[in-house]
């Protein structure tokens, strides 16, 4: 599958898969609540994800999803990329994606071709989104954020997931908050890495983006917006 998205959420999700149950569980301070959240995700019906970049305070993209009568499963990713809006769409037995203001059916041939159901769901709703790898966490601190949500930090060995990954990062951390009913408010993942630009000069870089979720188990339709052969976003992306 090609849908386009956050490229270091791809990251995290191979992160989680590779690094799950390689190391020895650690008690941590938040777990509980942390790996409660995960599963209860794992469960969704159905929900709506939107992922924001906190630097520039941008949404960038947003997933719903929902289980068909048959247990297929019916989402839609949408996002901007370099300015660009795009889209995949799947009602459980058709795909369809906009690139670059064109839409289209991608054919059962195609090799970025993908069906999800309920047996085999698409990883953004899974639960994985919310990055968390007990044995690869290196400190764990409990405080209070400025909207007075008790805040999870989890600071992570980037040597390990360097390591692990070949990844260059520098520093790896996530944060979870839980309001003072104990709901989920936000997740966010910061993570800074060395790079080199086409001269050869080295540089640093770094990405801080939520995620929140609404609708959960709330959602009973989910629209197509792709129009083949054309594209129903406008400039402003709205």
């Amino acid at each position: 599958m090609k849908t386009k998205i956050i490229p270091f959420i791809l990251c995290c999700i191979s992160a989680a898969i590779c690094f799950g149950g390689c190391t020895q569980y650690q008690e941590l301070v938040g777990a509980d609540k942390i790996e409660a959240l995960r599963e209860d995700a794992a469960a969704y019906d159905s929900a709506r994800y939107f992922i924001t970049n906190v630097e520039t305070d941008t949404l960038e993209q947003a997933f719903t999803f929902m289980y068909d009568t048959d247990d297929s499963q019916i989402y839609l990713c949408e996002g901007i990329e370099g300015g660009e809006y795009y889209a995949e769409y799947s009602n459980g037995r058709e795909l369809y994606r906009e690139e670059n203001g064109v839409g289209a059916v991608i054919s059962s041939d195609d090799e970025t071709f993908a069906i999800y159901s309920r047996e085999i769901p698409h990883p953004y709703s899974t639960g994985q989104l919310f990055f968390y790898v007990n044995g690869y966490v290196s400190n764990a601190e409990e405080t209070v954020d400025g909207d007075g949500n008790t805040l999870y930090i989890y600071t992570y060995d980037t040597d390990k997931i360097n390591k692990a990954l070949g990844y260059a990062l520098t520093e790896f951390a996530t944060s979870y908050a839980f309001d003072e009913n104990g709901d989920f408010v936000y997740f966010r993942q910061h993570n800074s890495s060395d790079a080199t630009d086409e001269n050869g000069n080295a540089y640093s870089e770094s990405y801080t983006y939520e995620i929140t979720v609404e609708e959960a188990n709330g959602i009973s339709e989910i629209e197509n917006p792709i129009v083949i052969g054309g594209s129903v976003f406008d400039e402003q992306g709205e």
